[in-house]
């Protein structure tokens, strides 16, 4: 058997017990991979080697990456790009951020730093799920009688939703930066996880009937991934 060739990074593997599938994300510019104990080393270094021209390129950008105190910072909403505007007053009383004349503005009584803008920015997404990811969900669950358990919304570092064993859903907060299209897929995508446990054929069959474009809109969601 030939020699595979060296990965030019290092990778940890995070065990846990209770996920099927195999997660990838970069912190801190650390490649971390979580798996089951049940998945052998082999079928990891496969999954990390399918990933190798994703993770080089963010690796290499991981220290080009954007803060929220930048001049020419931006917040996504809804797939939209706002500039950020900071208004720093002493006599603000709670940190907060708002969309005001097309722009993102965070009201704060302290120089503001990234960590501080950041979860402004996310109280917001969350303050807009309901608003927003909840009436699809709904719409969906009638078109596609499937009955979720439970509806939760967090912020999530590897995934944008998820179905549990007893169908409950949960969806990451940051999807309210992405398009109104692509957060309708995740949540086709994890209301059909309802009927399939799995990304069988089946599955799949049923996602395409709700929503026919998921193969382009799974590849658009990828450029949204690095910010999770």
């Amino acid at each position: 058997m030939p020699l595979r060739t060296p990965l030019p990074f290092a990778y940890r593997v995070i065990r846990k017990p209770h996920i099927k599938h195999l997660y990838l994300r970069i912190k801190e510019e650390e490649v971390l991979v979580s798996a089951n104990r049940r998945i052998s080393q082999e079928h990891i270094e496969h999954f990390v080697r399918s990933k190798s021209n994703w993770i080089q390129k963010q690796l290499s950008s991981t220290g080009k990456k954007s803060s929220l105190t930048d001049r020419d910072a931006t917040v996504y909403l809804l797939g939209k790009a706002y500039p950020v505007a900071l208004h720093c007053d002493p006599l603000t009383q709670k940190s907060v951020m708002k969309i005001e004349k097309e722009k993102a503005c965070f009201y704060h009584a302290e120089t503001a730093d990234h960590t501080l803008l950041l979860s402004l920015r996310d109280s917001y997404y969350k303050s807009c799920c309901l608003s927003v990811i909840t009436p699809i969900v709904e719409t969906y669950t009638e078109k596609m009688q499937c009955q979720p358990s439970k509806l939760s919304y967090r912020h999530n570092t590897t995934r944008w939703g998820s179905c549990s064993a007893k169908n409950a859903l949960s969806f990451n907060t940051r999807l309210m930066m992405l398009p109104t299209p692509m957060i309708t897929y995740i949540v086709i995508h994890e209301l059909a996880h309802i009927v399939h446990k799995n990304h069988a054929a089946g599955f799949w069959h049923l996602v395409a009937k709700y929503c026919p474009d998921y193969k382009e809109l799974r590849r658009s969601i990828r450029a949204f991934e690095p910010f999770l």
